[in-house]
């Protein structure tokens, strides 16, 4: 990283040392103890406020931005060879269990297994330039009812009846609930 130190040359060798650790996957906690910085500072920089965090944020939020995006851009590549292994074994596995003629309690249950571990393995739907990601890795039947329950939410937060409109000068009425 030393090397590589472009446009923003006027960060302090605190801040390089800093920005080397994070590109070592070492946590914000982590990285303050080590080069000496209190936590809320170093929160501060890699956010870029530059009221709290003084004018060197904006350059320092500059490079941790970029280092955050390279590490996820590695991650998500590791991601995917570890996706494609996994499922050329359990493939492996699976057309072995097909070729049996009676399956054992032992075979359904292996393939109850693997059909969860798809299902749960990479759930994430992209929209364009978005991703909505549930990284708790929820099944199809937990994530048809998240979906549920966060429409009805929504669709509950356009509802404004719970108070009526107070005619001029006088006081609003709560509307009855039905129990």
């Amino acid at each position: 990283m030393a090397s590589n130190r472009g446009p923003a040359t006027k960060l302090g060798e605190k801040h390089w040392q800093a920005l080397e650790l994070f590109e070592q996957d070492k946590s914000r906690e982590q990285v303050a103890a080590t080069v000496g910085m209190n936590k809320r500072h170093l929160d501060y920089l890699c956010v870029g406020n530059v009221e709290k965090g003084g004018n060197i944020a904006t350059l320092f939020k500059t490079e941790y931005s970029r280092i955050m995006e390279k590490s996820r851009r590695e991650t998500n590549e590791l991601l995917d060879s570890n996706l494609k292994l996994g499922q050329k074994i359990m493939t492996d596995i699976l057309s072995e269990i097909e070729k049996k003629k009676t399956k054992t309690p032992e075979d359904k249950k292996i393939i109850s297994l693997y059909t969860n571990a798809i299902a749960k393995c990479k759930p994430a739907t992209n929209i364009k330039n978005l991703s909505f990601s549930y990284t708790k890795g929820l099944d199809a039947e937990e994530l048809m009812h998240e979906f549920k329950r966060l429409t009805t939410i929504a669709e509950a937060s356009f509802d404004r009846r719970a108070v009526s409109e107070a005619p001029e000068g006088r006081a609003g009425a709560l509307s009855e609930v039905d129990e």
